[in-house]
């Protein structure tokens, strides 16, 4: 086959047309440290890339609803704590009024009046614009009485659940008639027991009193059980938080082995591609000279 100036000049274009595609490709390797930058350098690779990063995703997201979780029972354990305290206290009133002590029941009913009014109030907590208690009624306050210390519940029995992995929810929320109703109904015992401290009639007050102190203590047990209950959420929460964080960084580790670049490896091509171009380059212009020349004659 004759090989003209023609054949000769494409092939050294082409050669260095190449070799340009070849430097560019590395230059963008080492500006951005990644072997892949779209889909073209590494199909299967690229592949394995946006799976690796739709794990890192839901991850993320796993995080941040049991974030959101904790802080939810963290809050209700706080409330819960309280109102267990609160509670204590009325019965240590309860079981002091119950020894006849007539002098002082005024005061006590005006104690325990307080002590269900912050009872309420706590149980009417809100986070953030929700209240924690409401079980889906998030919007509604869970709780509300009358004047005479009637409490009625407007929340529901809904559970509030978050999802932390794959097929996996837990529920992070605890309602009013969880803690406070399901066996005693704490405001109740408490109505009976200022009805008990007024009670004109002394010996009707004293055995009225003493009647909710059983009451009063299963309704500790209750609060204490519900708090338990939260307690160990939390703790499983937290050890789905570490569990998900030692597997971000497999998945973290498995992204960088198939997208990063190896940056040693990459400088040492790029400064052997840089000369194989500029030989390309000196080369070309010395063919094209020659045969620019060739065509001038």
């Amino acid at each position: 086959m004759r090989v003209t100036n023609r054949l000769m000049a494409d092939t050294v274009l082409n050669s260095l047309y190449r070799n340009t595609q070849q430097l560019l490709k590395l230059q963008e390797m080492v500006s951005t440290e990644k072997r892949i930058n779209r889909p073209s350098d590494d199909p299967i690779g690229m592949g394995k890339i946006l799976d690796y990063r739709k794990i890192l995703s839901s991850i993320d997201q796993y995080n941040t609803n049991i974030t959101r979780g904790k802080t939810q029972i963290d809050l209700t354990e706080s409330c819960l704590e309280a109102i267990d305290e609160l509670v204590l206290e009325a019965r240590r009133i309860a079981v002091e009024q119950s020894a006849g002590e007539l002098e002082s029941r005024p005061t006590a009913a005006q104690e325990v009046k307080n002590i269900y009014d912050q009872i309420l109030q706590l149980a009417n907590t809100k986070l953030g614009d929700t209240y924690i208690l409401s079980g889906h009624q998030t919007d509604t306050a869970p709780f509300s009485r009358d004047a005479d210390y009637n409490a009625t519940y407007h929340g529901d029995d809904g559970d509030k659940r978050i999802i932390v992995g794959d097929n996996l929810d837990v529920k992070v929320n605890v309602t009013g008639e969880d803690a406070l109703r399901s066996g005693v109904d704490v405001f109740d015992v408490f109505r009976d027991l200022i009805n008990g401290l007024e009670n004109p009639d002394a010996a009707a007050g004293t055995a009225q009193i003493a009647a909710q102190i059983t009451p009063l203590s299963n309704g500790l047990d209750q609060i204490k059980t519900v708090r338990a209950e939260a307690a160990s959420t939390f703790t499983q929460l937290e050890t789905t938080e570490n569990q998900l964080a030692n597997f971000k960084l497999n998945i973290e580790d498995m992204l960088s082995d198939t997208e990063d670049v190896d940056m040693a490896q990459a400088i040492v091509e790029l400064q052997i591609q840089q000369t194989a171009y500029e030989t390309s380059l000196a080369t070309a212009a010395e063919i094209l000279q020659r045969s620019l020349m060739d065509f001038l004659r």
